[in-house]
């Protein structure tokens, strides 16, 4: 009777440890990162393997995973899907007792750069920060954030003596965050800062409802984009409640903070 009794228990206990031991297990990866801009060739990475066992876990191209032969000891990133010029980056888990190799990171090729050393995510305040310092005086700014694979404009900075601030609040996604600020000098050639870069961990930001009327409404502020049902890009913004009363009725997709739904408007 008090065997009956204690195998639930057991089982409990059983089934506790076993999922925080694969909690555990997924924390235990590094993380190998290349970017740059699409040259038109693909990216070649070897596996390294022991006992069975391959060095490699995930690849995500942008934020997005892709999907490749786990057990092999060499494959290849397929990037024919976007456009010349297209920026790319590519984040390998991997096992740290074997480190991947990309043979031909050189592929992907490296933007202009102006030195900003003072260009920093500050993980206690959650905000990017710089310094006018760094600036030319007569050149112009603005800071950038990528989101869903393509740079997107989050604040005009404006010249060094315009300058109100040297700090911004962003919204961030879960997962890897990356920010740069572009100048752009007298002439219109433009430069990149090099790439601040902060894992932020997960947000659990989620759609309210998928039928909808008037707004589509997210349980937190966030990125998104907003496609008709033939893939064909409406708008994009921050915010957690988005107005879509000038829409006609039907099917829709949006992505948020590394998501895609579909939503339907009634």
């Amino acid at each position: 009777m008090v065997m009956k009794k204690l195998m639930p228990t057991l089982l409990f206990l059983l089934l506790s440890f076993g999922a925080l031991a694969q909690e555990e297990d997924t924390g235990n990866y590094d993380e190998l990162t290349i970017s740059g801009l699409y040259s038109g060739k693909n990216i070649y990475v070897l596996n390294p393997s022991e006992g069975g066992t391959f060095s490699v876990q995930s690849v995500s191209i942008n934020g997005k995973e892709y999907a490749f032969n786990h057990e092999s000891n060499a494959f290849e990133i397929s990037l024919q899907e976007h456009q010349l010029n297209d920026f790319i980056f590519i984040q390998v888990q991997h096992s740290p007792q074997m480190p991947p190799l990309i043979i031909n990171g050189e592929s992907l090729v490296q933007e202009k750069e102006f030195p900003m050393p003072s260009f920093l995510f500050n993980k206690k305040s959650k905000m990017l920060e710089w310094k006018s310092s760094d600036m030319c005086g007569k050149c112009e700014y603005r800071l950038e954030q990528l989101l869903y694979g393509k740079w997107v404009k989050i604040k005009e900075i404006g010249s060094p003596e315009d300058l109100l601030a040297e700090n911004y609040l962003p919204v961030l996604l879960s997962g890897m965050n990356l920010f740069r600020i572009i100048q752009t000098d007298s002439y219109g050639a433009e430069l990149s800062s090099p790439i601040v870069r902060y894992k932020s961990p997960n947000r659990k930001v989620l759609l309210m409802t998928d039928k909808v009327k008037d707004f589509i409404e997210f349980t937190a502020v966030t990125h998104y984009e907003l496609y008709d049902a033939n893939g064909f890009f409406i708008k994009r913004g921050t915010a957690q409640k988005v107005n879509v009363t000038d829409l006609k009725k039907g099917t829709y997709w949006i992505n948020f903070d590394g998501k895609e739904a579909m939503v339907t408007k009634k």
